[in-house]
């Protein structure tokens, strides 16, 4: 362990209960994506801690949900380049849920947005602070902390890709998994409407086969189930149907929404010609089918950029005598979209915990001090390897 190191782990060890207080107040803020104000008002809590770090700070603002952060150091606003760390501010408990508090049992910590993803804000930030503690002022550091991550980053996605692209590698702080895992892959997503038009009459006098929006409707049900092929890593779920006016009337209009993941970019074309095709094609002759595209993420494939950058991590982790794993999962992330922009990236730096979006969420306490080690230590390596 080298002295640089060393001073880091004094210093977040001897700070472990200040990373549980930060941690406090961030989630005793309920930040669920439409509290705008709430979200905001971490926000607030985290450019305070920024700017006492010596970071400048900007807030972008957005009309539909909360800010988000950009913040630099000196040494990043001077030089470019340097890392950038990604979380999101944005949980997806609302207030009257009631599961509004932070609460500890033995090595638990649990609450609203503990590991999914305030305990990486946490990380990250204690991070930059051990660097600083031990004399690595010299490192460039961005943070970028958004506001609505678990609906998409529809309004951040753009800030975010310019960020990365003026950075030389990119750390999402998403939580670790129970396992301690680095995440070099996660699946592409596209979330989509399916609406289907038929022709309404009374129910008692309607020809047969009916022009049923609703029966129109179950055909394509059937016929999107059929695309699911696990063992390629393609699924396809129909999670919402509406539609009908009642039983006396044939349904003239019928909604849909869905949703399809896959591994690559050509998976993802192949499935989404697929869905055209399929609705394209009516069953009931005087229906009709549309489809409208409301939210989609590219995927992050495990390629030798991510890769390399794994290696750079698991040698860090080696020197402050950890082991780490890599693992692709199914769900999205912001690492999804720096990964577009060809910017090395991993995910997964966050602290280890589980049982994320219900009301027993939790991190492991004891994988904080670690996980925030492993980031400033990957900070380090990575300003040698891409320097």
């Amino acid at each position: 362990m080298t002295d640089t190191i060393a001073a880091m782990d004094k210093y977040l060890r001897k700070h472990e209960s200040d990373m549980i207080y930060l941690l406090e107040r961030l989630v005793n803020i309920n930040s669920h994506s439409a509290n705008v104000e709430g979200v905001n008002l971490v926000a607030a809590v985290l450019e305070a801690t920024l700017r006492g770090m010596g970071f400048a700070v900007r807030r972008l603002a957005n009309r539909y949900t909360g800010d988000n952060l950009v913040a630099e150091n000196m040494a990043r606003r001077q030089r470019g380049g340097g890392p950038l760390l990604v979380g999101h501010m944005d949980t997806v408990f609302p207030p009257e849920m009631g599961f509004d508090r932070m609460r500890r049992e033995g090595n638990r910590i649990i609450g609203p947005g503990v590991s999914d993803m305030k305990g990486g804000l946490v990380v990250a930030i204690f991070a930059a602070r051990a660097l600083a503690a031990a004399g690595r002022n010299d490192l460039p550091i961005g943070f970028f902390f958004n506001a609505d991550e678990e609906i998409g980053s529809p309004h951040s996605r753009g800030p975010i890709a310019d960020e990365a692209k003026k950075s030389k590698f990119c750390m999402v702080m998403e939580s670790s998994g129970k396992g301690g895992e680095v995440i070099t892959g996660r699946k592409g997503r596209i979330i989509f409407d399916l609406t289907v038009a038929g022709k309404p009459s009374h129910a008692g006098h309607s020809p047969y086969p009916k022009p049923s929006a609703i029966v129109e409707m179950a055909h394509k049900i059937q016929g999107l189930e059929a695309l699911n092929a696990p063992e390629e890593g393609i699924s396809l779920n129909i999670g919402l149907v509406e539609g009908g006016v009642g039983p006396n009337t044939v349904a003239a209009r019928c909604t849909a929404r869905c949703e399809t993941r896959f591994v690559d970019a050509q998976q993802g074309e192949t499935v989404w010609k697929a869905i055209q095709e399929l609705c394209a094609k009516p069953v009931l002759d005087g229906t009709s089918a549309s489809l409208d595209i409301h939210m989609d993420r590219p995927p992050m494939v495990a390629n030798d950029s991510i890769l390399g950058l794994y290696e750079l991590i698991s040698d860090a982790a080696g020197e402050i005598g950890m082991e780490v794993s890599s693992v692709s999962l199914g769900g999205g992330s912001d690492a999804n979209i720096v990964a577009r922009e060809n910017v090395p990236v991993v995910d997964g730096m966050g602290p280890a915990g589980d049982l994320f979006h219900t009301p027993e969420e939790f991190l492991e306490t004891d994988s904080l001090v670690p996980q925030a080690l492993l980031t400033a230590a990957a900070m380090l390596k990575g300003a040698e390897r891409y320097s």
